[in-house]
């Protein structure tokens, strides 16, 4: 008998021995099923409206950027729903208006070119290197790649020197264009198709004047679509 139960003991034992053992590996498979990255390639593209009001200043034609990069994600609850993103990506911008830079001894002016006749269409164009942060909501599980997303954040840019393509005359070089800049965002959507919002923080020319005086703070809002890629 003392036998027997030494043996249904051992038994016991051996069965609770298991159990508590396999538990916590059973905890880390579910945590594990349940969480997940959604590290992201993206391109997109926006239409640039023009924030400072000034005299007689016309977009003329399409103004708008395209843009491409990489997200890194980093989850903040157990079932990455929600998450911290950090990226790198690239931009192409340029814009189209009656404002025409010109270059007189080494210094560039600024004019607002007005006329009935002949419509000022002066292109100017610049790159940028983009570090975004943003904070990640989406809808998304492991098994469920079609979700509802919006994700807002903060970029900060690395911008390259501006050239004028000006309606007539040659290509200027710009390079007394904001080294860096910021702007704000939020991108919103669902599955690949996301629309974005996007306002500068500060111009990509600041403290510069027209020829007749006004003021040439050049800075965009910015609406379009980016597509994400896993």
């Amino acid at each position: 008998m003392t036998t027997l139960k030494i043996l249904i003991r051992k038994k016991f034992f051996f069965f609770f021995s298991l159990l508590f053992f396999y538990q916590p590996s059973f905890s880390q498979f579910d945590s594990q099923k349940k969480f997940y990255r959604e590290d992201q390639f993206y391109f997109g593209s926006s239409y640039f409206l023009q924030l400072e009001s000034l005299e007689d200043f016309k977009q003329n034609g399409f103004s708008g950027n395209f843009q491409f990069g990489f997200i890194r994600d980093f989850p903040i609850n157990d079932n990455s729903t929600r998450a911290i993103g950090i990226g790198l990506g690239y931009e192409r911008n340029f814009f189209t208006s009656n404002i025409q830079p010109s270059k007189n001894y080494g210094v560039i002016e600024y004019r607002t070119v007005v006329s009935r006749f002949l419509e000022s269409k002066n292109k100017i164009s610049y790159s940028s290197i983009v570090l975004p942060i943003e904070y990640r909501w989406r809808g998304s599980s492991i098994d469920e790649y079609k979700f509802w997303r919006i994700y807002s954040g903060f970029k900060l840019k690395k911008n390259f020197p501006l050239y004028s393509n000006p309606s007539y005359g040659s290509e200027i070089l710009i390079d007394e264009m904001e080294d860096w800049t910021t702007s704000i965002y939020i991108n919103f959507g669902y599955n690949t198709w996301n629309i974005s919002l996007e306002y500068d923080l500060n111009p990509i020319l600041s403290d510069k004047k027209t020829l007749n005086g006004n003021d040439l703070n050049i800075s965009f809002f910015r609406l379009g679509l980016i597509f994400y890629i896993l």
